[in-house]
Protein backbone atom coordinates (compact mmCIF):
# COMPACT_ATOMS: atom_id res chain seq x y z
CA UNK A 1 0.00 0.00 0.00
CA UNK A 2 2.85 2.42 0.83
CA UNK A 3 4.26 1.96 -2.68
CA UNK A 4 0.86 2.77 -4.17
CA UNK A 5 0.62 5.95 -2.06
CA UNK A 6 4.05 7.06 -3.24
CA UNK A 7 3.65 6.05 -6.89
CA UNK A 8 0.25 7.70 -7.37
CA UNK A 9 1.89 11.03 -6.43
CA UNK A 10 3.77 10.87 -9.73
CA UNK A 11 0.48 11.48 -11.56
CA UNK A 12 -0.59 14.49 -9.49
CA UNK A 13 0.06 17.04 -12.29
CA UNK A 14 -2.11 15.04 -14.69
CA UNK A 15 -4.95 14.98 -12.16
CA UNK A 16 -4.73 18.69 -11.41
CA UNK A 17 -4.19 20.03 -14.93
CA UNK A 18 -6.59 17.47 -16.43
CA UNK A 19 -9.29 18.71 -14.07
CA UNK A 20 -8.67 22.36 -14.94
CA UNK A 21 -8.57 21.70 -18.69
CA UNK A 22 -11.70 19.51 -18.75
CA UNK A 23 -13.69 21.87 -16.51
CA UNK A 24 -12.57 24.75 -18.71
CA UNK A 25 -14.07 23.05 -21.76
CA UNK A 26 -17.52 23.31 -20.17
CA UNK A 27 -17.12 26.76 -18.62
CA UNK A 28 -18.95 29.81 -19.90
CA UNK A 29 -16.88 32.92 -20.65
CA UNK A 30 -13.76 31.51 -19.03
CA UNK A 31 -10.15 32.03 -20.10
CA UNK A 32 -7.23 29.98 -18.80
CA UNK A 33 -4.89 32.92 -19.46
CA UNK A 34 -6.80 35.57 -17.54
CA UNK A 35 -8.57 33.70 -14.75
CA UNK A 36 -7.50 31.62 -11.77
CA UNK A 37 -8.43 27.97 -11.80
CA UNK A 38 -10.64 28.41 -8.71
CA UNK A 39 -12.92 30.67 -10.73
CA UNK A 40 -14.15 27.52 -12.47
CA UNK A 41 -15.97 26.56 -9.26
CA UNK A 42 -18.14 29.69 -9.45
CA UNK A 43 -18.68 29.56 -13.20
CA UNK A 44 -22.32 29.83 -14.29
CA UNK A 45 -21.96 26.41 -15.96
CA UNK A 46 -22.64 23.95 -13.14
CA UNK A 47 -20.97 21.08 -14.99
CA UNK A 48 -17.70 23.02 -15.10
CA UNK A 49 -18.00 23.79 -11.39
CA UNK A 50 -18.77 20.17 -10.48
CA UNK A 51 -15.89 18.78 -12.55
CA UNK A 52 -13.53 21.30 -11.03
CA UNK A 53 -14.62 20.68 -7.43
CA UNK A 54 -14.44 16.90 -7.75
CA UNK A 55 -11.04 17.06 -9.46
CA UNK A 56 -9.60 19.50 -6.93
CA UNK A 57 -10.88 17.35 -4.06
CA UNK A 58 -9.21 14.30 -5.64
CA UNK A 59 -6.01 16.32 -6.14
CA UNK A 60 -6.03 17.08 -2.41
CA UNK A 61 -6.60 13.42 -1.55
CA UNK A 62 -3.73 12.44 -3.86
CA UNK A 63 -1.33 14.90 -2.17
CA UNK A 64 -2.40 13.60 1.25
CA UNK A 65 -1.87 10.01 0.12
CA UNK A 66 1.64 10.89 -1.06
CA UNK A 67 2.45 12.44 2.32
CA UNK A 68 1.11 9.36 4.09
CA UNK A 69 3.13 7.12 1.77
CA UNK A 70 6.30 8.94 2.80
CA UNK A 71 5.51 8.29 6.46
CA UNK A 72 4.64 4.63 5.86
CA UNK A 73 7.80 3.88 3.87
CA UNK A 74 10.38 6.08 5.56
CA UNK A 75 8.94 6.60 9.06
CA UNK A 76 10.50 9.87 10.27
CA UNK A 77 13.04 10.35 7.44
CA UNK A 78 10.69 12.66 5.48
CA UNK A 79 8.63 14.15 8.32
CA UNK A 80 8.77 17.77 7.15
CA UNK A 81 8.16 16.86 3.50
CA UNK A 82 5.20 14.66 4.40
CA UNK A 83 3.64 17.24 6.73
CA UNK A 84 4.00 20.05 4.17
CA UNK A 85 2.53 17.86 1.42
CA UNK A 86 -0.38 16.80 3.62
CA UNK A 87 -1.07 20.44 4.56
CA UNK A 88 -1.02 21.36 0.87
CA UNK A 89 -3.46 18.53 0.15
CA UNK A 90 -5.78 19.69 2.93
CA UNK A 91 -5.86 23.20 1.44
CA UNK A 92 -7.13 21.63 -1.78
CA UNK A 93 -9.91 19.86 0.11
CA UNK A 94 -10.91 23.22 1.59
CA UNK A 95 -10.60 24.80 -1.86
CA UNK A 96 -13.12 22.28 -3.20
CA UNK A 97 -15.55 22.80 -0.33
CA UNK A 98 -15.29 26.59 0.05
CA UNK A 99 -15.54 28.84 -2.99
CA UNK A 100 -13.04 31.53 -3.96
CA UNK A 101 -13.60 34.64 -1.86
CA UNK A 102 -13.99 32.74 1.40
CA UNK A 103 -10.96 32.83 3.72
CA UNK A 104 -11.52 29.08 4.16
CA UNK A 105 -10.91 28.58 0.42
CA UNK A 106 -7.14 28.55 0.92
CA UNK A 107 -7.41 27.68 4.61
CA UNK A 108 -6.35 31.21 5.54
CA UNK A 109 -3.19 31.05 3.44
CA UNK A 110 -1.62 28.03 5.14
CA UNK A 111 -0.88 26.70 1.64
CA UNK A 112 1.94 29.25 1.47
CA UNK A 113 3.91 26.63 3.38
CA UNK A 114 4.40 24.91 0.00
CA UNK A 115 7.32 27.34 -0.53
CA UNK A 116 9.33 25.32 1.99
CA UNK A 117 8.62 21.92 0.42
CA UNK A 118 11.48 21.69 -2.09
CA UNK A 119 14.08 22.82 0.45
CA UNK A 120 12.67 20.48 3.13
CA UNK A 121 12.85 17.62 0.64
CA UNK A 122 16.50 18.39 -0.16
CA UNK A 123 17.34 18.59 3.53
CA UNK A 124 15.64 15.29 4.29
CA UNK A 125 17.44 13.61 1.38
CA UNK A 126 20.77 14.16 3.21
CA UNK A 127 21.14 10.45 4.04
CA UNK A 128 20.70 9.47 0.40
CA UNK A 129 22.84 9.98 -2.66
CA UNK A 130 21.29 13.15 -4.12
CA UNK A 131 21.64 13.58 -7.86
CA UNK A 132 22.58 16.91 -9.37
CA UNK A 133 19.23 16.88 -11.20
CA UNK A 134 17.34 16.55 -7.91
CA UNK A 135 19.22 19.53 -6.49
CA UNK A 136 18.54 21.65 -9.58
CA UNK A 137 14.85 20.75 -9.76
CA UNK A 138 14.35 21.36 -6.03
CA UNK A 139 16.10 24.74 -5.96
CA UNK A 140 14.49 25.96 -9.20
CA UNK A 141 11.05 24.89 -7.95
CA UNK A 142 11.52 26.56 -4.56
CA UNK A 143 12.67 29.83 -6.11
CA UNK A 144 9.87 29.88 -8.69
CA UNK A 145 7.21 29.13 -6.05
CA UNK A 146 8.61 31.90 -3.82
CA UNK A 147 8.74 34.40 -6.71
CA UNK A 148 5.12 33.64 -7.66
CA UNK A 149 3.83 34.23 -4.13
CA UNK A 150 6.00 37.33 -3.75
CA UNK A 151 4.65 38.72 -7.04
CA UNK A 152 1.08 38.13 -5.87
CA UNK A 153 1.63 39.81 -2.49
CA UNK A 154 3.51 42.73 -4.09
CA UNK A 155 0.74 43.01 -6.72
CA UNK A 156 3.22 42.43 -9.52
CA UNK A 157 1.25 39.50 -10.95
CA UNK A 158 -0.45 41.01 -14.04
CA UNK A 159 -4.24 40.74 -13.67
CA UNK A 160 -4.82 40.01 -17.35
CA UNK A 161 -2.38 37.06 -17.22
CA UNK A 162 -3.10 35.82 -13.69
CA UNK A 163 -4.38 32.50 -15.02
CA UNK A 164 -1.22 31.95 -17.04
CA UNK A 165 1.08 32.79 -14.13
CA UNK A 166 -0.93 30.47 -11.87
CA UNK A 167 -0.56 27.63 -14.40
CA UNK A 168 3.21 28.21 -14.58
CA UNK A 169 3.30 28.16 -10.77
CA UNK A 170 1.29 24.90 -10.91
CA UNK A 171 3.84 23.32 -13.23
CA UNK A 172 6.55 23.93 -10.65
CA UNK A 173 4.49 22.88 -7.61
CA UNK A 174 2.87 19.78 -9.06
CA UNK A 175 5.91 18.99 -11.18
CA UNK A 176 8.08 19.07 -8.06
CA UNK A 177 5.70 16.86 -6.09
CA UNK A 178 5.57 14.44 -9.03
CA UNK A 179 9.35 14.39 -9.29
CA UNK A 180 9.79 13.89 -5.53
CA UNK A 181 7.25 11.03 -5.66
CA UNK A 182 9.25 9.45 -8.47
CA UNK A 183 12.51 9.81 -6.53
CA UNK A 184 11.14 8.53 -3.22
CA UNK A 185 9.29 5.65 -4.86
CA UNK A 186 12.65 4.35 -6.10
CA UNK A 187 14.57 4.93 -2.84
CA UNK A 188 15.41 2.19 -0.40
CA UNK A 189 14.74 2.95 3.25
CA UNK A 190 17.62 3.97 5.49
CA UNK A 191 18.04 1.83 8.61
Amino acid sequence: MKDFFLKQGIYLPILYFGTVIIAGLFASDYTHIGQHASELAINENQTAGSIFNIGIFLTGISAIFYGIGLILKFKSQFTITSVLTIIFGITFLFGAIYKIGSPWHGLYGIGLSIMMLPFAFLYEMKDFDISRMTKIISILSALTIFLYFWAMVARLDPMEQRGLTQRIFGVFVFGFISYSAYVTHKLKTVE
